[in-house]
């Protein structure tokens, strides 16, 4: 079993963030040695000048699965050359978010869809293959699976 720099074996590790309330809805999250701004729960408006938390998880979902091909792909021998991944989420009720009265449902998410873009040269069905080790491996699908419903179609274009 190996171990981080700290001593804590991998299977032991915790991540880490914390949270500071700047005003309004704004908030800066700290993790490790980086640092990110968080606008709204969520926003109903074209542009913000920072994300939502629900784009942070979206956009976190993302890059999870991004780097998932990145690590499992050449175990199959494959070679991206392109990938993109669109993502979209929709709240259950968002009139619950808004604390309209007389509302049922909740805020949290209802449903995850996914689009992911990939060009590889290889076998349709060894990059099906892939994706279909990148979700067993994936820690943020095998969380939010268990509670939001989750779409996605792989899209191979050569």
């Amino acid at each position: 079993m190996s171990s981080n720099v700290s001593g804590t074996s991998q299977q032991e590790f915790k991540w880490k963030a914390r949270v500071s309330w700047l005003a309004g809805d704004r908030s800066t999250a700290y993790t490790r040695n980086n640092s990110f701004l968080i606008e709204k729960q969520a926003s109903f408006k074209e542009k913000d000048p920072s994300p939502s938390a629900i784009e942070y998880l979206l956009g976190a979902l993302g890059g999870d699965i991004a780097a998932g091909f990145n690590a499992v792909a050449p175990r199959f021998g494959v070679s991206i050359d392109a990938l993109e991944i669109s993502l979209s989420g929709q709240l259950n009720n968002s009139l619950a978010l808004l604390g309209v009265i007389g509302e049922s449902g909740h805020p949290g998410l209802e449903t995850i869809e996914g689009r992911i873009y990939i060009s590889a040269e290889a076998e349709e069905a060894v990059i099906e293959q892939v994706w279909r080790s990148v979700q067993a491996r994936s820690p943020l699908l095998n969380t939010l699976k268990r509670c939001v419903d989750l779409n996605f179609s792989l899209v191979i274009t050569m």
